[in-house]
């Protein structure tokens, strides 16, 4: 399962029959993973009835009493508890976070998803390609066995990551202007600022869409076009609205004034997505602050962004914060070598209109 519309994670099997050593395995390689920096969720079959709760305790009451979903936590883990008899294994996954970078899945062995079929050599000649079907055969012993499925894992997640659809949402920035024209519509000596950057996002992206409100060249009449979310003021409005419409996708975000303006840089930027990376913010030569409006966000960020809305903050700086977020620095040659006479013309005019 190398796409899904279930989870922005990466899904992977982990199964064998009843004491193959799934949940050894499991545990063996999850701080390896850890310390890879992959935010990793497990979804375990149990056959038997679970009991997590003690009887009596304030949880256990208020299930008992009728609660379809209960939430205990403290200040470092928290527990839920709900009723459920769906049996179907996608709803499941469903309902896990969305901001991890892989689901390992125990168990389910007949599910048909990609990952690990664990077994001895001793039985080599009785499983059949039924058993295992899609899922790698790796025999626990084998000394490297869990090299091997660390290195199963590495490939097939840079395989999910790397073929991710990426959009990319370009933002109109409406109430931005200088000398009241609207900083989009400032012309080069060719075509506006914002044609010249959607012409540049469509040699990188699968798709682009204009991210707010204001008024377009006639050429981009025809574009996609999401507005900003209902009371929310500034950029993080549009990467919000990007993101509810296609959360399963990677967002480069590009303002019209953004200092990439050649696919050199966007190829650069692309280039330093990895698994475990949720967001690239570059810095450009000289500059101590990371573009947060000229970079790319995984799916997993989103959520992020949605605690910085509730919050009631407009402060993109609090973007580059996040533990998962990178801050690469854009090297001085690729800078250099897209600032075309077009941008640079448009450009001075602008700075110079601010003065």
């Amino acid at each position: 399962m190398r796409k899904n519309k279930v989870s922005p994670a990466f899904i992977i099997g982990i199964t064998g029959f009843s004491g193959s050593g799934k949940t050894t395995l499991i545990e063996k390689i999850l701080p390896i993973l850890k310390k890879q920096g992959l935010s990793v969720g497990v979804l375990k079959h149990i056959h038997h009835e679970i009991n997590l709760d003690i009887k009596g305790k304030d949880t256990d009451r208020f299930y008992c009493a009728g609660a379809d979903f209960v939430f205990a936590h403290d200040a470092l883990q928290g527990l839920a508890r709900y009723r459920s008899h769906d049996k179907d294994l996608l709803n499941m996954i469903g309902r896990f976070p969305s901001d991890l970078d892989l689901i390992i899945i125990e168990g389910h062995k007949d599910f048909d998803i990609s990952g690990i079929w664990l077994t001895d050599k001793s039985k080599e000649g009785k499983i059949r390609k039924n058993d295992y079907g899609r899922k790698r055969v790796i025999f626990r012993d084998d000394p490297g066995y869990c090299d091997k499925v660390l290195s199963y894992i590495d490939e097939e997640i840079k395989y999910f990551h790397q073929h991710r659809t990426v959009m990319a949402g370009l933002l109109m920035e409406g109430t931005s202007t200088v000398k009241g024209e609207s900083k989009a519509l400032l012309k080069t000596r060719r075509e506006t600022l914002i044609e010249q950057s959607f012409a540049v996002l469509s040699e990188v992206s699968e798709r682009i869409v204009l991210l707010g409100s204001g008024r377009l060249p006639k050429s981009l009449n025809s574009v996609d076009r999401l507005p900003d979310i209902h009371g929310m003021k500034g950029p993080l409005a549009g990467m919000i609205s990007a993101f509810r419409w296609a959360p399963e996708s990677a967002w480069i975000i590009s303002s019209v004034d953004t200092p990439l303006v050649h696919r050199e840089a966007w190829d650069w930027l692309l280039s330093q997505r990895k698994p475990g990376t949720w967001a690239v913010l570059p810095k450009m030569p000289g500059s101590k602050v990371a573009e947060t409006t000229a970079s790319v966000y995984e799916p997993m960020f989103f959520k992020y962004m949605e605690t910085l809305a509730r919050k009631g903050t407009v402060k993109l700086h609090e973007l580059a914060a996040h533990q998962k977020a990178a801050t690469p620095l854009m090297p001085e040659s690729i800078e250099n070598a897209g600032i075309n006479a077009d941008a640079r013309i448009a450009r001075s005019a602008m700075f110079t209109w601010k003065k």
